[in-house]
């Protein structure tokens, strides 16, 4: 199981921040891995569940995701993951800061293929993820910001 993490400042109100990140339907505005998300109702509750198509070294798959905990407007948590195997429990952590919000976010995955994944992912695929996740943050803040979106 490989881990990435990530820390960000967004000067924003951890509500509109918040917000923001639990609204599945913009998800493909700013997380690079993300295609497309369908329709739903912003995270709001343990069980709810979510569904897109993500793309990850050239390949787009379906996605699906459940929401494992949620603290309006501290704490979002799921696990998500393509349909053909392998998973990642995102945990992402928003406290005030100043005038803005910190956020933390740590993502556990699995790679599928056992040995061979395990291998796959030391070589390279833990450096694409923390890549994508520096990226879409980058993206996370101008969007929230109001700012000028970062080329992919």
């Amino acid at each position: 199981m490989g881990q990435v993490k990530m820390h960000a400042k967004v000067e924003a109100p951890i509500e509109q921040v918040f917000d923001y990140a639990v609204d599945v339907t913009r998800w493909a505005e700013w997380n690079v891995s993300v295609v497309e998300m369908t329709p739903s109702a912003p995270l709001a509750a343990i069980g709810d569940r979510f569904a897109g198509k993500n793309k990850f070294l050239g390949r787009v798959e379906d996605i699906e995701g459940k929401v494992t905990a949620i603290e309006r407007p501290r704490l979002m948590a799921f696990v998500s993951g393509p349909l053909t195997g392998g998973h990642e429990n995102w945990t992402v952590n928003f406290t005030p800061a100043d005038t803005g919000t910190d956020i933390d976010c740590v993502i556990d995955y699995e790679v599928p293929l056992g040995l061979v994944g395990a291998f796959a992912d030391k070589l390279f695929i833990e450096r694409q993820v923390q890549r994508m996740l520096n990226q879409s943050r980058d993206n996370f803040i101008a969007l929230v910001e109001h700012k000028v979106l970062q080329p992919v």
